[in-house]
């Protein structure tokens, strides 16, 4: 029988699981391995979280986004494909809110601006004394940084899809990895826009394979390249 160790060892190096005293975290069933429906909104009204230690004040994108020249419409349908991507990594899938109150994800614009962007989550403490169960993750981005939809080289100003991908990793249990070359880490570079192979493994330890079709990275590839172009900021 062939060993496993190499496989394992370069799963270990290219991801890693949010460990909260000492359990991982996730969306659904406390099991590894098993799929989650997970829903999402963005803020409508300013908001506060008690006890959060990060995103405890956020505030609608109307702002971030009108400063960034990027229409509502437009940053929708980036959320959704972030979100769609993640879905096409392994088996857990999202749907938008039936309103704020009940959302599972919340994406916001820091009322408090630090940083670039931010994810914060909480999970359920009792229970299992495996994996916790995750009960609610917020985002929250910068308003007063410039953000953009498509890579141009600028490093400086990030782009809106990129950054959400990688905050919804957080969000659903993902943390940076002990090595760069993955979406997972903590440095933004403008190499690729889909989930990397370390962060597929994260993803599907978490959740299991995608039940979509089985060629579910090359979906991720074509959809990522359907991107719109980006706006003109003028001089």
């Amino acid at each position: 029988m062939a060993s496993t160790a190499p496989a394992m060892a370069q799963s270990i190096k290219t991801y890693r699981h949010i460990v909260l005293d000492g359990h991982r975290v996730k969306w659904g069933t406390p099991e590894a391995g098993t799929g989650a429906i997970v829903t999402y909104a963005t803020v409508g009204t300013a908001v506060r979280f008690q006890g959060a230690r990060n995103c405890a004040a956020m505030a609608p994108l109307g702002r971030l986004l009108a400063s960034s020249q990027v229409g509502p419409t437009t940053f929708d349908a980036e959320v959704r494909a972030a979100f769609a991507l993640w879905s096409m990594a392994a088996n857990v899938r999202f749907e938008p809110a039936r309103d704020v109150a009940s959302a599972d994800i919340l994406i916001g614009a820091q009322a408090e601006p630090r940083g670039r962007a931010f994810t914060n989550i909480e999970y359920e403490t009792e229970g299992s004394t495996g994996i916790k169960r995750l009960t609610r993750s917020l985002i929250c981005l910068n308003p007063e940084e410039r953000w953009k939809v498509g890579f141009d080289g600028n490093l400086q100003v990030y782009d809106l899809r990129y950054a959400l991908l990688h905050e919804i990793g957080h969000a659903i249990g993902l943390d940076h990895p002990a090595i760069a070359s993955q979406l997972m880490d903590f440095r933004y570079l403008e190499r690729f826009r889909v989930p990397q192979p370390g962060d597929v493994l994260g993803v599907v330890a978490l959740y299991g394979p995608s039940q979509g079709e089985t060629a579910a990275l090359d979906d991720v590839r074509r959809l990522a390249n359907a991107r719109p172009p980006l706006p003109d900021l003028g001089g």
